[in-house]
């Protein structure tokens, strides 16, 4: 591969990592060991903290044991479970057959990318810290890969779903931009009928996750 095929490339995986991490507010989160405890994670939300620092590492470890102990990662998991569990509802009552049709399929991509956007901001907002956030995605994403793996095209749109972020991270930021995005993602930004339709779903989506990550009641550590 030429040297400007290999920047590019790159330069797409940087983005690609920047959009996965700054969706979910936890950034530079690597996986340390396999089952239960894969959710563990010994790299920092800094970059100030890099491998390396030794004290940042034991802090996140001893952090992460705390949680577990207090049985927070197993509620982390279980949150995890039924974010992907109203997905795949969502899906079943809703798109069984799924739309051949193409601008109905269209709709449908966008609506499970909305809802996927959903979980990951409201895991950001509520959670009690990172590690349980990340511990409660991860499942969500591994639930959805061994349950619905043909999901996978729309739930990972991260070209789509950067625009939501985008959009929360800009000082102009209001909840009904989101209408507009959905609209424009299902190529007709102009629809007023679209922007309604997108700003509900996220209302309804909105609702719908608080609820759960509530039902959840973490122990306080």
């Amino acid at each position: 591969m030429t040297s400007p095929g290999l920047a590019a490339l790159c330069a797409l995986w940087m983005l690609w990592f920047f959009l996965t991490n700054s969706a979910a507010s936890c950034k530079n989160l690597l996986l340390a060991t396999m089952g239960e405890d894969a959710d563990m994670k010994i790299a920092p939300d800094s970059f100030s903290a890099v491998p390396g620092n030794d004290a940042g590492a034991e802090d996140e470890a001893e952090d992460y044991l705390r949680q577990k102990s207090a049985g927070n990662i197993s509620r982390a998991r279980d949150l995890g479970e039924r974010y992907a569990a109203m997905l795949t509802r969502e899906v079943s009552e809703n798109f069984d057959p799924w739309p051949a049709e193409l601008a109905q399929e269209l709709h449908a991509h966008h609506r499970l990318l909305l809802l996927t956007y959903v979980v990951n901001r409201t895991l950001a907002e509520f959670s009690p810290n990172s590690i349980l956030a990340q511990t409660a995605l991860n499942v969500f994403y591994s639930e959805l890969d061994e349950k619905a793996p043909h999901l996978d095209r729309y739930i990972r749109d991260m070209a789509s779903y950067s625009l939501y972020v985008l959009c929360e991270r800009s000082h102009n930021s209001h909840d009904d931009e989101i209408g507009k995005i959905y609209a424009r993602l299902c190529a007709d930004k102009d629809n007023t009928q679209l922007m309604d339709e997108g700003n509900r779903y996220y209302r309804k989506y909105y609702a719908a996750c608080k609820e759960l990550h509530e039902q959840t009641r973490y122990a306080k550590v």
